[in-house]
């Protein structure tokens, strides 16, 4: 992928004292603050379903679904949990990719789910999605693509452990039947795996994101002189040119003669011939 990248993508956005504030710092706060959100909607008995992502509505112009629904957070442990885990893994896949670039894996994601549920058709007309465990487990998928051989607890190494993850992670899945979660999750991380073996250059496709720029400036156009035609310059002993080819001729052949030998031969006939008229 082509793009102007600064050491500036690398840096945190912001600190607090000695600790760094980065965009995963940034999202996971937000995940909290939809946790809070959710519990007072809960407790107020307010319903939640216009924020949650479902096919149907967001064809019929809830477009605000898509960035909402991955801030229902219910407060349980299990969302402790998926913060830490998303912080953790985040964090070191954006000190690797640059703001820019983890960006554009987040909304990658962020946008994979509404897609998969819209191409379910008419299947998916009564799910709804909400939540960012699916988005956690696929920035894990990245993180383990990057660091495969880490081991942790010193026993287990990354990709084992994600791989692990994500079966557990499908199992959950299998008992109620949820295709439509259990899709998005498998699609999840697998363009979390080929984004990062795309940057780190393991899948040769260039995409110059520059071109694509509408708002880019165009060259200016330049007029090229056409070259003139070359005169080609006769030596002027032909036929002491032609010596050479006769001897290939007897040693080899006519087929071993190459295209400029044979012109040669050509026009030294043709003078000959000339000469005899």
């Amino acid at each position: 992928m082509s793009g102007v990248t600064t050491s500036d993508d690398y840096r945190p956005v912001t600190w607090m004292g000695r600790y760094p504030v980065r965009v995963t710092t940034l999202i996971a706060a937000l995940y909290v603050l939809g946790m809070f959100f959710t519990t007072i909607a809960q407790s107020a008995r307010w319903d939640l379903m216009p924020f949650a992502f479902q096919s149907h509505s967001f064809l019929h112009g809830a477009i605000w679904q898509p960035f909402t629904c991955i801030f229902i957070q219910p407060a349980s442990f299990f969302f402790l949990f998926n913060v830490i885990f998303f912080y953790w893994a985040g964090t070191e896949v954006e000190k690797y990719l640059g703001i820019r670039r983890y960006l554009f894996l987040f909304g990658m994601l962020l946008l994979i789910a509404p897609v998969i549920l819209i191409a379910w058709g008419p299947a998916a007309a009564m799910w709804s999605y909400g939540g960012s465990y699916e988005i956690s487990i696929g920035l894990f998928i990245a993180f383990a693509t990057l660091y495969p051989n880490i081991e942790l607890f010193g026993w287990v190494t990354l990709k084992w452990l994600a791989f692990a993850g994500l079966v557990l992670a499908s199992m959950q899945y299998l008992p109620s039947h949820a295709w439509g979660n259990l899709s998005v999750l498998w699609v999840m991380c697998l363009a979390a795996f080929l984004y990062i073996r795309f940057v780190q250059g393991r899948i040769p496709i260039k995409v110059d994101l520059a071109k694509l720029n509408p708002f880019r400036r165009r060259p200016r156009l330049t007029i090229v002189e056409k070259p003139s035609a070359r005169r080609v310059v006769e030596p002027d002993d032909v036929i002491a040119s032609v010596d050479p080819i006769l001897d290939k001729i007897a040693k080899s052949g006519m087929g071993s003669l190459t295209e400029a030998e044979k012109k040669i031969l050509d026009r030294a006939r043709n003078r000959l011939l000339k000469k005899s008229d």
